[in-house]
């Protein structure tokens, strides 16, 4: 009896264990075995995976596999992290203490300077509405409009540091960052 009832609890685990294991990974090799990709993303319609890898953000496509990259202009910084634009026509990345923007499938980038020397946030943000694209700065926030190029800083006073991570709210209207001792929002100015 005992010997039964062990054979059933570990034929049931053995079937419970193997119908959520199954095998349905797929890899997307880098092109040199000792290169690492950083901040792996999903398109939101899922057609690409996007990642920071030395000199340039690659993008896979899902389906196929193939792979582009594009391109830092200056030096071999790794993006330590991209985003897609919410219609996935575009990814973004800080490179170098700016925001780069380049159209997919195209080779226009588009870069968003921020000046300020110090370190600047490795977060950006696209807003849901695909408008703004922000990222966090010395004390607060910058916010670009993606057509016009023209940006607006939103400050705190009360802090002294760079927020790590920035977002929008779902209807475009307010950004959101967390900062030392307190989690600020600001409405967007058009």
């Amino acid at each position: 009896m005992n010997r039964f009832l062990l054979f059933l609890c570990f034929s049931f685990f053995y079937c419970v264990s193997n119908v959520h294991c199954q095998n349905d990974t797929k890899s997307y090799p880098m092109k040199m075995k000792t290169e690492k990709a950083v901040c792996p993303i999903f398109s939101h319609d899922g057609k690409y995976i996007a990642a920071g890898v030395h000199g340039a953000v690659r993008i896979w496509e899902v389906s196929s596999g193939k792979s582009k990259d594009y391109k830092i202009k200056i030096g071999l910084e790794k993006p330590s992290f991209v985003s897609f634009s919410p219609d996935n026509k575009y990814i973004a990345a800080v490179i170098n203490g700016d925001v780069r923007v380049w159209e997919i499938n195209s080779e226009k980038s588009k870069d968003y300077e921020i000046r300020i020397y110090t370190e600047t946030s490795k977060h950006i943000s696209f807003s849901p509405n695909g408008k703004y694209i922000a990222t966090g700065i010395y004390s607060g926030v910058r916010i670009w409009n993606l057509s016009t190029g023209k940006f607006v800083d939103y400050k705190s006073e009360m802090s002294l540091n760079i927020p790590k991570y920035v977002n929008f709210s779902h209807d475009s209207k307010y950004i959101v960052a967390g900062l030392y001792g307190e989690v600020r929002t600001w409405k967007v100015k058009n």
